[in-house]
């Protein structure tokens, strides 16, 4: 029998790449995205039998709650969690509005929490199960104008330290995935930009400009 993954956005990046390797294998995905893209409703034509695409928007938790209660419905299991879905934020501190600094948190940090949270019943219970978090090199290093992306991080890495110390007598592996540079869709594509201030010109905080412009390779 496949096992069940649980992976949450599988629109681009990373959770595309996995997917993908995942049911050419014969695994059983379920997969999560805001939007669904065009190339991931021809994985749901190829895959039939094998790929569920889920509406979710991560700061939701009620949406979270269903969707985890949906893939037991139907699959009696969830053997791999992959947390996967997150974006960047580039900007100084002060450059950031309130409405930024929430949603980041609420995306990054909170929402990973809150799938972890939703899957720990149901893996106790099977005694069994792996939990994949998508963190980054940033979750152990800091540059300037990246202070609310390395703090939600930061954060998800010592929340999943914590909770794999407490998990580990019910036979619930934990990994921390930090990957550096990749040819994702993180710079160019999921990327958020701050308001910027001509005074953090020429300086460390907007040094990111440099690495998000696509001529730079």
């Amino acid at each position: 029998m496949s096992r069940v993954w649980l992976i949450t956005g599988i629109s681009s990046g990373f959770g595309k790449a996995i997917t993908e390797q995942l049911l050419e294998k014969g695994e059983t995905v379920v997969g999560t995205v805001r939007t669904k893209k065009d190339d991931i409703k021809a994985l749901e034509e190829k895959y039939p039998d094998n790929l569920d695409v889920e509406h979710l928007d991560v700061t939701n938790t009620q949406e979270i709650r269903e969707v985890v209660n949906k893939t037991i419905q139907r699959y009696g299991k969830i053997d791999v969690l992959v947390n996967n879905a997150g974006y960047g934020l580039f900007g100084a501190a002060e450059e950031l509005s309130d409405k930024d600094i929430d949603l980041i948190i609420a995306t990054n940090l909170t929402g990973s929490i809150q799938m972890i949270r939703a899957v720990l019943p149901y893996m106790r219970a099977q005694k069994s199960g792996h939990i994949i978090q998508i963190s980054s090199y940033g979750g152990q290093v800091a540059y300037a104008g990246n202070s609310l992306y390395h703090a939600t991080k930061f954060g998800i890495e010592g929340f999943c330290e914590s909770v794999a110390q407490e998990i580990a007598p019910f036979n619930i592996k934990f990994s921390i995935i930090e990957p550096g540079g990749a040819r994702t869709e993180f710079r160019y594509g999921s990327a958020h930009d701050a308001n910027l201030m001509p005074e953090y010109d020429n300086t460390m905080a907007h040094a990111f400009l440099k690495m998000l412009d696509p001529e730079n390779g």
